[in-house]
């Protein structure tokens, strides 16, 4: 095959227009700090990003659900810590008024801190969060009202941590207030133990039943605790999820300079052979001659 002049000066701008491409991507590549500008540049790299880009978005919903419920139950905890004081307090009036040395109006006057302790208890089971009844659940209907509680249905709250995975607050006004010893829930019990001091009746009967309510208040904050720590267990996992996907972004998207730099160099060496060899190889004009 006959190789002519044109021949050899077109191959040689083809070669040099694919080393100035090359090496205009690599510094666009260094310099934004991403191997891609556009999605037609890597279609099949640039579908691996937006899969693990929306990866870490969903991760990030389920981090903050499961910070919603640790901030939740963390309240809940402290909510029931201020209900077991207001009980340890009933507890020993009730024990200080079964001593038969008190006379009816030493009685009654602890019928009135025992009222007033229940409407104390009453506000703590109203406690709201956030906007919301803490007690109240998915309901959220004010658990206590007029000295009576309203419990009605209240499905628990529940926080979503993962695919088809979920985390529930089993602790509302249900489980805490409405428990019933001898049939009566807990406002019920200390209106019956009010009652019983005002007509100068010995509580001894009572304390058993007191300590029984206390006993479950403890027993709902170690549910909350329980539920607590799966949550926080749950996003340990997803920061480590989250950190994952992030180092495969990175291998998928993000410049490897090392590899980019040497790159470079090798191209910017053949640009320079290139322009010394053609200028060697292309034949002088008629211009060159008329200069």
């Amino acid at each position: 095959m006959r190789v002519t002049q044109l021949m050899v000066t077109r191959n040689f701008n083809q070669n040099l227009q694919r080393n100035n491409t090359a090496i205009d991507s690599l510094r666009q590549q260094i310099a934004s700090g991403v191997k891609y500008e556009k999605v037609s540049d890597n279609p099949m790299a640039a579908m691996k990003g937006l899969s693990h880009r929306s990866s870490m978005m969903q991760l990030e919903q389920y981090q903050n659900n499961a910070q919603d419920g640790i901030d939740w139950l963390t309240a809940v905890d402290d909510t029931l810590g201020n209900a077991t004081n207001v009980l340890q307090r009933i507890y020993e009036l009730t024990v200080k008024a079964s001593n038969d040395t008190n006379d009816d109006v030493d009685r009654k006057s602890i019928a009135v801190e025992i009222r007033s302790l229940k409407e104390q208890l009453g506000n703590i089971a109203n406690t709201n969060f956030m906007g919301k009844y803490l007690f109240s659940g998915m309901d959220q209907k004010r658990p206590y009202s007029d000295g009576i509680l309203e419990m009605g249905v209240q499905p628990g709250m529940s926080w979503e941590i993962g695919q088809g995975m979920s985390v529930s607050a089993n602790v509302n006004a249900s489980s805490v207030f409405g428990f019933a010893v001898d049939g009566k829930n807990l406002f019920e019990t200390l209106d019956l133990l009010a009652t019983t001091l005002e007509a100068n009746e010995n509580p001894n009967d009572l304390i058993g039943v007191i300590e029984k309510q206390m006993n479950n208040v403890l027993t709902q904050r170690t549910v909350a605790g329980a539920n607590q720590n799966l949550l926080e267990l749950a996003s340990n996992k997803i920061d480590q999820a989250t950190s994952l996907q992030e180092k495969m972004l990175s291998k998928v998207e993000d410049t490897d300079y090392a590899k980019a730099y040497i790159e470079l160099t090798a191209h910017e060496t053949a640009l320079k052979a290139s322009l010394s060899a053609g200028a060697r190889l292309m034949q002088p004009t008629l211009v060159d001659f008329l200069r």
